[in-house]
């Protein structure tokens, strides 16, 4: 019988044989898991196992990486008129800004993976990063000598990106609104009417119409009474054939988008949405509670977020989807806060039957606002739209019943914001404050 001789390094041959072929199953077959370097921030969190959506190859190169940031993010940039657009830094004039900070690239700000140094926003940089290239300010500006390096970005003050609720002729245009405007309303959907409009020969389907293979009598009685038979929306439509086949008659995100291509858009631009997005080529499930990283209801834990989450695809109730839907899951602070709230008591009445729905404050009048183009109204899925930071509520959803200056002391009040703005703000704005100082500074002049 022959005795192999075990030498040390046989030992360590071994071990690394093993641990490579770990790693490599991990790397093509597995989630990639072994790989992630830490954990990605707030925004990213739910899509970490989606590595190549943005990094491509293993040897990629900067110019990749810019393009997988602006390929979810550009639109949203351009939409808001960004501050700090790349061509900024391009300009020859600019160059000698470059050597203080590289702005034309995304991940000079923004680095996932480094949560020992992630801020708010998923910023990567310390909180001077502002005075590396506005280092005279105070003396430019005598208002700012008395504040520090770490205010630039305090809500209400300035943002790098998006500041089309905070230049100084938007707030001097509103230096004198009212805490609570006269006619405090949102504007009513319109696509039911329009398509009424458009189509005054079409008769609304009814039960009798209906062409499901299989379906309940109660199904059928919802779907007969509801916008989609009024709109010759029937059951097939939805429930395309394969689908009956392979899943249930379960409705996809897909047989709503047939007819809601703007509505999904935004549900995967969303938080709520964004992991069945098709351009991350990812097979994911949907977004979870039990994924989420906000406090959340424990008995919502095996949901899934998809359309019909929220909308009842036989008889949708725009009414539960404003308010209790959301509550259903969310936990926080906030939410916890809010049907105690002056908002969730206007709700109350609508729920009541007291106010109209455009009258009253619901989660979805914030999170999900109307937005109104032309004779066009249509909500904005994508939740995370208005959410960080605040100021970008201003314009699209605050506005709309209230003033600036009450706006923006209430959005820079955290524990107004934990309490659903149950109380009006106790302080009033600095950047008022500076502004009503050059309205009277120009009047001497």
């Amino acid at each position: 019988m022959i005795h192999y001789n075990f030498k040390f390094w046989h030992y360590g041959l071994a071990i690394t044989a093993v641990l490579a072929g770990a790693l490599g199953y991990n790397l093509i077959e597995g989630d990639k898991t072994f790989y992630i370097s830490g954990p990605p921030t707030h925004g990213h969190h739910q899509i970490e196992l989606a590595c190549t959506s943005c990094h491509g190859d293993a040897f990629d190169d900067r110019a990749v990486m810019q393009n997988a940031c602006e390929s979810c993010h550009l639109d949203a940039l351009n939409k808001t008129s960004d501050t700090h657009p790349q061509s900024k830094f391009t300009d020859p004039r600019n160059a000698e800004l470059l050597q203080n900070l590289d702005a034309t690239q995304c991940v000079t700000c923004h680095r996932e993976h480094k949560p020992e140094i992630t801020r708010p926003y998923g910023v990567t940089l310390a909180k001077d990063f502002c005075a590396h290239c506005h280092q005279e300010i105070a003396e430019e500006r005598a208002s700012h000598a008395e504040f520090g390096f770490d205010t630039c970005s305090n809500s209400g003050c300035h943002n790098y990106h998006d500041n089309t609720a905070l230049y100084e002729n938007f707030l001097r245009k509103h230096v004198k609104d009212p805490s609570l405007k006269d006619r405090a309303t949102v504007p009513a959907l319109s696509g039911m009417a329009l398509w009424l409009k458009a189509n005054k020969q079409a008769t609304p389907l009814t039960a009798a119409d209906q062409d499901a293979p299989q379906a309940t009598a109660a199904h059928i009685a919802q779907w007969a009474n509801s916008h989609h038979a009024q709109a010759q929306v029937n059951c097939t439509d939805c429930h395309a054939q394969p689908e009956w086949q392979d899943r249930g008659l379960a409705v996809s995100v897909n047989s709503c988008q047939q007819c809601h291509e703007k509505q999904t858009d935004g549900f995967f631009d969303g938080k709520h949405g964004m992991r069945l997005n098709p351009a991350l080529g990812n097979a994911f499930s949907p977004m979870s509670p039990a994924l989420a990283t906000l406090p959340m209801d424990a008995s919502a834990k095996h949901k899934s977020l998809t359309c019909v989450s929220c909308h009842a695809p036989h008889e949708p109730d725009l009414q539960f989807a404003a308010t209790e839907a959301c509550l259903g899951c969310h936990q926080d602070q906030h939410s916890k806060n809010f049907k105690p709230s002056a908002h969730g008591q206007s709700w109350a009445a609508v729920e009541q039957g007291e106010l109209a729905q455009e009258a009253a404050v619901s989660c979805a009048t914030c999170h999900l606002p109307r937005i109104k183009k032309g004779r066009k109204v249509h909500v904005q899925h994508n939740q995370s739209a208005t959410l960080q930071p605040n100021s970008k509520m201003i314009r699209t959803v605050c506005t709309q019943c209230h003033g600036v200056e009450f706006t923006l002391s209430a959005l820079a009040d955290p524990e107004l914001i934990k309490n659903n703005f149950s109380t009006a703000p106790a302080n009033h704005h600095t950047s008022m404050d500076l502004v009503r100082d050059r309205i009277q500074q120009r009047k001497k002049k």
